[in-house]
């Protein structure tokens, strides 16, 4: 296996230069990837135009998940009243069902109303 090369100068210190895109958009959210580019080779950071739109691209990315997650993590937490108002639209039809005189299972009829009470307090 090939070893990698030591810099000229010794042990310099490596520069994460996603770390420091990421950084310098921040700062400004619309900055396009030329300004970007020119900004960080003032600050000696040697970045192509190419990479600072990847790095923007995958923050993009990341944040859509997150929205994703959260509107999911919504969505499950309102789905649990809708099913426990479902259930009670079912029993309300099935009492309704009771008294309008149609045959239904009188173990059904009183589950239905259990139901309801407990729905209403």
């Amino acid at each position: 296996m090939a070893k990698k090369s030591k810099p000229a100068g010794g042990t310099a210190a490596k520069v994460n230069k996603s770390a420091m895109i990421r950084e310098y958009l921040d700062s400004h959210k619309d900055a396009k990837p030329k300004e970007i580019v020119a900004a960080l080779k003032e600050k000696g950071v040697d970045v192509s135009p190419n990479m600072v739109s990847i790095v923007k691209a995958k923050a993009k990315v990341k944040r859509a998940k997150r929205s994703a997650k959260e509107a999911k993590a919504s969505h499950d937490s309102s789905a649990g009243a809708k099913a426990v108002g479902a259930a009670g639209l079912d029993a309300a039809l099935t009492l309704y069902k009771a008294a309008q005189g149609h045959e239904t299972n009188p173990a059904k009829v009183r589950a239905a109303f259990l139901t309801l009470v407990e729905q209403l307090g």
